[in-house]
């Protein structure tokens, strides 16, 4: 009887022996509980991602069941597990096993079935020194059949079963493993029951506008929207532009650019507009600059075939190379012109790879540089096949652009530029060194020569985009604000957080964190009423979930 109430309990302390010597959890650990996701095909104490899963009864052959097929769609447990031994169970059954993806969650990492290659795959930051899952999938479960998974840490030893068969083993792990949850990923999924039993913890809501504005992965006819860019126009409106992804999460194939826009600070979007759709091809890579003078915006962007892959481009095996291209709008963004090239203007011959941004230019409003528009890009040499980063710019409004000046270092890449007192610039890069921290480069010629490249110790990150923003500048009363957002882990996508500057980046001694969970590429704007927006991606089970907008005050800055 004591078990049964276990099971349909939601949380409860374990009294009983026989209970936690069938998890092999130890006696004297009473804060071990029990959460119940799924009972009898029911949900319990869950939290679904993208459209809700489906109860379906009388399932022909089995249970009543959860059931969802499809991308983008999770299934997590409420509760967290903390550190120490757990045990998590889950009956679950999947409609095939070729071309899946399907997975079981915790934290930022998975371990799933790979349709494609026919094996168990484990991925993610726990994984990355472990070796490969090697068991074939077919010698373990069938399709339509329902099948036993399961997760269970002892004294630091993880072991994955699959009906009662050990067929992964993690050693070492012992810290907090988070929210969990399934994912069916090109399959359908249907999960009978999902219990976990362990250190428990409650886990806080996510932010408010999460997944409710912005671009959610799976809808509009996209399979995935990444690369976040965000401005506010010469009369205040919004525009939060990013790649729409039509088949897949990856930076190649069918690739469109589109755009939402709002008119009353983020409160309300339009639905999504295609700015340039280019059939099967890639068109991405988001910069957009405002010329406060004349009010025209001017998209940068990238173009390459769909077929063609980055390691192809570099290599100088692709059918085809990396373009520039440039499109104006001289109406807030309601119409745009065709896409224009400007590769030859702007990208050396013996360039192969080459991306813009993304995320945001500025225009230069100080010194003797006042007026120019800059664009941050990254490049690869042929001969090193090696990453640096450099600006192009233009000093006639967007009608002709010029190739600016490239780091004297390599090993930088995505980078975005920021104005300092006195027209001198600072580029703030991604550093691909094992440093993790962003490196930065001041030019004080408009862009045309940059100064040996230098780290910034307090802006750490995973490798990864960032977003950097003039926010105010100093008016004899008050210091100025350049703000910084990023993924701020040295291991991770996550934690995107925003930090403020008052002295031009040589510190950043306030910020705030906007979501501590998987999060990526971001871009901030100064909105109309003075408050900061940030665009960025963000999820519960992985950062490619949606793009997301978030507005805050300065004064939300803390230390």
């Amino acid at each position: 009887m004591q078990c049964l109430l276990t099971r349909i309990c939601l949380a409860v302390t374990l009294g009983c022996m026989t209970s936690m010597n069938m998890l092999g959890l130890m006696a004297s650990e009473p804060e071990v509980t029990t959460s119940v996701v799924v009972d009898d095909g029911k949900a319990a104490e869950f939290k679904w991602i993208g459209p809700e899963w489906t109860s379906i009864k009388d399932r022909p052959g089995s249970s009543d069941a959860l059931v969802a097929s499809g991308q983008n769609r999770w299934l997590l447990s409420r509760s967290g597990i903390g550190a120490g031994d757990f045990h998590v169970r889950v009956q679950l059954q999947l409609a095939k096993l070729d071309g899946t993806a399907a997975a079981f969650d915790f934290g930022s990492s998975r371990f799933g079935l790979d349709g494609k290659a026919g094996l168990l795959f484990v991925e993610g930051p726990l994984f990355r020194n472990q070796p490969a899952a090697t068991l074939k999938i077919a010698d373990l479960v069938q399709p339509d059949v329902p099948f036993l998974l399961e997760m269970i840490r002892k004294d630091e030893q993880t072991r994955f079963l699959i009906n009662g068969q050990t067929v992964y083993t993690l050693d070492g792990w012992k810290g907090s493993v988070g929210r969990v949850g399934l994912r069916p990923w090109r399959n359908e999924m249907a999960v009978f029951d999902f219990s976990i039993k362990g250190n428990l913890y409650e886990l806080p809501a996510p932010p408010e506008p999460l997944f409710q504005s912005g671009f959610a992965g799976g809808t509009e006819g996209y399979h995935t929207f990444r690369i976040p860019s965000l401005t506010t126009t010469r009369s205040g409106t919004l525009l939060a532009l990013c790649e729409g992804r039509k088949n897949s999460t990856g930076d190649s194939g069918n690739i469109d650019l589109v755009m939402k826009r709002s008119t009353d600070g983020g409160q309300t979007w339009s639905p999504p507009v295609v700015l340039w759709d280019d059939g099967e091809n890639t068109c991405g890579n988001p910069c957009l600059v405002v010329d406060q003078t004349t009010g025209e915006l001017l998209l940068l962007a990238t173009w390459n075939r769909g077929d063609d892959h980055e390691s192809e481009i570099i290599a100088e095996t692709s059918r085809d190379g990396r373009r520039v291209y440039v499109l104006r709008s001289k109406d807030d963004g309601l119409t745009w012109s065709q896409p224009v090239e400007i590769t030859k203007d702007v990208k050396q011959p013996d360039w192969t790879w080459y991306a813009t941004g993304p995320g945001g230019g500025i225009q230069i409003q100080q010194g003797s540089h006042a007026g120019r528009l800059v664009i941050p890009c990254d490049h690869i040499e042929a001969r090193t096949k090696k990453y640096y980063s450099h600006v192009i710019y233009s000093d006639d409004h967007g009608q002709t652009w010029k190739l600016g000046g490239s780091t004297p270092a390599a090993g930088v890449n995505e980078c975005e530029v920021v104005e300092l007192t006195g027209g001198k610039l600072l580029l703030n890069m991604r550093n691909a060194s094992s440093s993790r921290k962003r490196q930065t480069s001041v030019g004080e010629d408009g862009g045309l020569t940059w100064s040996e490249l230098k780290p910034d110790a307090a802006l750490i990150e995973p490798v990864c985009q960032a977003a950097i923003l003039r926010a105010r500048w100093p008016d004899g009363k008050e210091s100025g604000w350049i703000l910084f957002s990023n993924p701020a882990s040295t291991t991770s996508r996550t934690n995107l957080t925003v930090r403020g500057s008052r002295d031009d980046g040589q510190t950043w001694p306030v910020s705030k964190v906007l979501h501590a969970g998987p999060s990526a590429y971001s871009d901030l704007a100064l909105l109309s009423d003075g408050k900061i927006g940030c665009l960025f991606e963000a999820g519960e089970a992985n950062y490619a979930e949606s793009i997301v907008f978030v507005t805050f005050g300065l004064n939300e800055l803390t230390k």
